[in-house]
């Protein structure tokens, strides 16, 4: 056919070229369209005068294909060959010569190889970056069968195009058209979400738990419930179910097996999810073992039933160190660091709370192992330092055998807890020795000693015909509360004679040696039997002094001062008997408070006044 077609153009090109006739040359007026895809395929239309010889229609010099010649010699058809993107000479070869037709612009095939996000909002809005090629001049964005609310073609390679509202849960495929072209099939997916703003939530669950049985009417509390279409408790449907409010749900739990857990709401826009649990209450039964050291680390085995949905674990208030439920009916517990004593033992559950009835977990002190230090001939009383132990803190001082007795405690550690003693120091005349003890601050109302000493004067003459062997104990004390009381112990190496009363000096309540505005000025006054208790064996007294009231001394709160002695009044033991005395100061009680439980030497005769 190729052959004819030449064979017949070369005979009219001699008919027309004869020397009778001028030759008539070939000329392309116009065509149409002037681009087209770089894969070719584009069918183009050329017009013009003497195209009847058209052989051939070269675009940069290739020839196109489905070469149609109108018999008119006017109009010829081809089909153009794939060609690289850019813009190429056209030209039509015919008997009568070549006819230059003009440019031709070869255009890229839109792609698409990536966009994000993938997903976004049901109600639209959501911002999609395309990238790919062949973009210029876009005509349309499409998100499955609709068209973008808005796009821009940021370039060749990328567009950006804003999500049209369509239903929740919809993938759709995206389309981009140019003026020449479109995607022959979609590229990329994007889907669909319910905005968080929408979905449903649980935000509480009220009660937390149900029995196996189920059961329980159970409040849901959240958002968005008004389209609420189920409810499961452990996977199963609720036995009943109601929208109270778009904030709340009441369901009735069916039966479930214990240790079945989670409960859903599902509503039109999603499900929403919330804590419950299938547990027993708990209850308690014993502890195992029931004491350990005031250090904590005790493991401790918890026996009960209903354990299963155990949150905490506490001695006395005080959470474990930590506990591992093993079943609903055994936990394992590390008891924590707690004061000496009695602590109750409780469990709190999701389905609960449980105490350790009839039954306490008993903290006691771990033995103590220290090294002891040189304490001889300590004159002044105060809080026991490395002097008297060489390692380890200090623990109570106490006084045996006639000897002041420190325990070293502490950073040693142990079972060989052991004494340190001095010899009492002279506290009066004739060899006479005196120490001190206070309890422990925690069961002094926190008053501990600060300082203590024997006085060698005394603040003041005694009263007329007074007398004594004793030195002045001056103390302070301090640590505690405005008010409160401290009490302690003064121990004698000898008997105080019967009918001798303990004296102090400072300001006092009325009756008590003085009258009206004298009481505010300080003086010798006698403390009352209820508050200066002397031993049957007279070999010690305990006294109780008040901060700001009887036997303090000083004004300031918290510190509790005043000296004091053991004297025999004028006419004791046959005479006038005890005169009425103020009660210790506030700095001599803050003296006590600071020596803390401890027994402390005093020292050195004390001078007999006259």
């Amino acid at each position: 056919m190729q052959f004819i077609r030449k064979l017949a153009a070369a005979v009219l090109a001699t008919v027309l070229c004869s020397p009778q006739l001028a030759c008539a040359q070939p000329t392309v007026t116009s065509f149409a369209p002037t681009e087209g895809l770089t894969m070719g395929w584009t069918q183009v239309v050329f017009t013009g005068t003497n195209l009847g010889s058209t052989s051939a229609v070269r675009f940069d010099g290739v020839d196109a294909t489905n070469l149609i010649v109108d018999g008119s010699g006017t109009r010829v058809t081809a089909t153009t060959p794939a060609h690289a993107r850019g813009t190429v000479a056209v030209e039509l070869i015919t008997a009568l010569g070549t006819a230059a037709a003009g440019s031709y612009t070869y255009v890229p095939q839109p792609n698409i190889t990536n966009l994000g996000p993938g997903e976004g909002s049901m109600l639209g809005g959501t911002e999609v970056t395309i990238t790919g090629s062949g973009f210029t001049g876009a005509t349309t964005v499409l998100f499955g069968s609709k068209p973008a609310t808005r796009f821009t073609v940021d370039s060749d390679t990328q567009i950006t195009a804003v999500a049209p509202p369509q239903p929740a849960g919809l993938t759709v495929m995206f389309e981009i058209s140019t003026p020449i072209a479109h995607m022959p099939h979609p590229m990329g997916y994007f889907t669909y979400t319910v905005p968080p703003e929408l979905r449903p939530t649980v935000t509480s669950v009220a009660p937390r738990w149900n029995p196996p049985a189920g059961g329980v009417p159970v409040v849901l509390t959240g958002t968005n419930l008004t389209g609420t279409t189920a409810v499961r408790f452990a996977g199963q449907s609720a036995l009943s179910f109601t929208v109270d409010s778009a904030t709340q749900v009441t369901a009735i739990p069916p039966p479930a097996p214990l240790q079945s857990a989670g409960v859903e709401v599902t509503t039109g826009l999603g499900t929403a999810q919330g804590f419950f649990l299938y547990a027993s209450a708990p209850a308690l039964a014993s502890a195992s073992p029931t004491t350990g050291p005031t250090t904590g680390g005790t493991p401790v085995t918890l026996r009960g039933s209903g354990l299963l949905s155990t949150t905490r674990v506490s001695f006395g208030g005080v959470a474990a160190s930590s506990f591992n439920v093993v079943d609903d009916t055994r936990i394992d517990v590390l008891t924590p660091s707690h004061a000496a004593g009695n602590a109750t033992v409780q469990v709190v559950a999701e389905s609960g709370t449980a105490v350790l009835s009839g039954a306490v977990f008993a903290f006691v002190s771990p033995p103590a192992d220290g090294a002891c230090g040189a304490a001889d001939g300590q004159e002044r009383i105060t809080p026991p330092t490395a002097g008297l132990c060489s390692a380890g803190a200090a623990g109570s001082v106490a006084a045996a055998s006639g000897a002041f007795a420190w325990t070293c405690a502490g950073q040693n550690g142990g079972a060989d807890s052991r004494q340190c003693s001095a010899p009492w120091p002279l506290s009066g005349v004739g060899g006479l020795r005196t120490s001190l003890a206070l309890p422990d601050p925690a069961t002094n109302q926190g008053w501990g000693l600060d300082t203590a000493v024997f006085d060698t004067a005394l603040p003041a003459p005694l009263p007329g015909g007074a007398s004594t062997q004793h030195r002045a104990l001056r103390l302070v004390l301090s640590g505690g509360s405005a008010g409160s009381s401290a009490q302690f112990t003064v121990h004698y190496s000898e008997p105080v004679p019967a009918g001798a009363v303990y004296l102090k000096y400072g300001p006092s309540p009325q009756g008590l040696n003085c009258n009206g505005a004298a009481c505010a000025q300080p003086h010798w006054y006698a403390l009352p039997g209820s508050t200066a208790v002397f031993a049957s064996d007279r070999r010690s007294v305990t006294l109780t002094l008040t901060d700001g009231g009887l036997g303090d001394s000083d004004a300031v709160p918290g510190h509790i001062t005043d000296p004091g002695l053991p004297v025999l009044l004028a006419g004791a033991g046959g005479g006038t008997g005890p005169v009425s005395v103020p009660a210790l100061g506030p700095w001599a009680l803050t003296v006590l408070a600071l020596a803390l439980p401890l027994w402390v030497g005093l020292g050195r005769k004390t001078n007999q006044k006259r």
